[in-house]
């Protein structure tokens, strides 16, 4: 948006003129709406007590909009006004995590409080009895947990997520519902001998997120757990195996992946997946397992299994931001380096210029864990180096789509490290051990 109409714009607010910031908006083309843009149109529909239009604007700009304190002030102060008090408390919240100052958030925040103490708002609750055998199964099943992010507005059911570190035997994090179980979800007829009515979500993390910090980049999981575990009684429906919800576009801005879609926990015992109350009611565990739009769409036309057999063990595990897209055009594969970013650090190089490399370090950015070099068919072109991330399965070397050919050039802009192995001879490999220096290992032939 220009300077101009900018000032001008912030010039009508301040006179009240709301109106006058409608009509100027209105009269550009919609295609040349951009962020700002539409931000100040929901802010004069707000001011004129136009709260759903306004909604319905700073809806169609969310995934923008998650980062930035001032959309969820104004979706906030929409849904107040509209009487939908345990939302707007939500978006208050969320501004004050941004930022603790902010004095109109805190004052919001405080109605909100006093509206809902006045409606008395009564969650659905465990037992306690029953708390504790969630928690014990939690416990013994995904790991041992001492930090939880407590809930602290719970107008229908209280939910927490229990944080379970990262361990040597499982190097990623467990971020596991406690509370949504509580409700008993609509559950079609036909089902009701299957004890599918209660349920818990988890989703595992790299051992590298940054659990506490609330950029929407890393904040996105906890967010969508939450909606997860609310929307059987929003929508008086239920959710189980195989189940998708959609996102409606990228869930950050670090990626393209933009639904999920529920599955039991795959990488622990079976026992994991059902919780048995003391009541004989059964908890049912799934993991939230993000997908991209593409998958999504091939999994609505055929089926949760079909799609499921295309998936490695890994890429079901944890969350992996960049994987590649099942159903994507593998010829438009995002590397994280594009062509103008690429250095020209192999200017004195005299041997072949190509070689092969995992999409674990050109898709998912991961350093070279371990490398070999092999007498290749075309010695004349290729150079014989494989580069991998050392922790690749037999099952995702053997899918060609996750190794693709690059120039030798390319994967050293990736991991320079790499640069004073290059000239090692055929049948030599490099691991990197715990400090990060590259060793030899076995010598290997074709």
């Amino acid at each position: 948006m220009g300077s101009r109409l900018l000032k001008q714009l912030q010039e009508w607010h301040e006179q009240d003129e709301y109106q006058k910031i409608v009509d100027a908006i209105k009269a550009i083309p919609k295609e040349k709406w951009d962020y700002d843009m539409i931000s100040h149109l929901a802010r004069a529909y707000n001011n004129l007590e136009k709260y759903q239009d306004a909604i319905t604007l700073l809806q169609s700009i969310r995934t923008q909009g998650l980062s930035d304190p001032l959309w969820h002030f104004r979706m906030g102060y929409a849904y107040y006004y509209l009487d939908e008090i345990p939302l707007a408390m939500e978006e208050f919240e969320q501004v004050l995590k941004d930022n603790p100052d902010d004095q109109d958030a805190k004052l919001f925040f405080t109605w909100c409080q006093q509206e809902m103490e006045q409606q008395q708002y009564q969650p659905e609750l465990y037992t306690e009895e029953e708390m504790e055998t969630v928690e014990e199964h939690i416990s013994n099943y995904f790991g041992s947990y001492e930090h939880v992010f407590h809930e602290l507005i719970s107008p229908d059911i209280h939910v927490d997520i229990c944080i379970i570190p990262p361990t040597p035997n499982q190097d990623y994090y467990k971020l596991v519902t406690l509370g949504m179980g509580a409700h008993q979800m609509n559950v079609p007829i036909e089902l009701a001998e299957k004890k599918l009515e209660r349920a818990e979500l988890m989703i595992c993390l790299p051992p590298d997120w940054e659990i506490q910090n609330s950029d929407e980049k890393w904040y996105w999981p906890l967010r969508w757990l939450k909606i997860l575990a609310r929307l059987p009684g929003e929508q008086d429906t239920w959710l189980g195996w195989g189940h998708t919800v959609p996102n409606g576009g990228p869930f950050a801005e670090n990626t393209q992946l933009s639904g999920i879609m529920l599955l039991n926990p795959g990488a622990f015992p079976p026992e994991a997946s059902c919780c048995v109350l003391p009541n004989g009611d059964e908890i049912n565990f799934y993991q939230v397992i993000p997908l991209y739009e593409e998958e999504m769409q091939f999994k609505i036309e055929h089926s949760a299994d079909e799609l499921l057999e295309e998936f490695t063990g890994e890429q079901l595990e944890y969350v992996h931001l960049n994987r590649p897209n099942l159903h994507g055009d593998n010829e438009e594969k995002t590397l994280l380096l594009s062509p103008e970013e690429l250095q020209p650090l192999l200017e004195n190089w005299e041997g072949p210029d190509l070689c092969f490399a995992s999409d674990r370090i050109t898709v998912e950015g991961y350093e070279v864990g371990y490398c070999y070099r092999i007498v290749p068919d075309d010695e004349q072109l290729d150079s014989g180096w494989y580069f991998l991330a050392g922790d690749e399965t037999e099952e995702y070397l053997t899918n060609q789509q996750y190794m693709n050919r690059y120039d030798l050039n390319t994967i050293c802009n990736y991991d320079p490290d790499i640069i004073p192995l290059l000239n090692s001879a055929y049948g030599s490999a490099f691991y990197r051990d715990e400090n990060g220096i590259f060793q030899k290992c076995i010598e290997i032939t074709n």
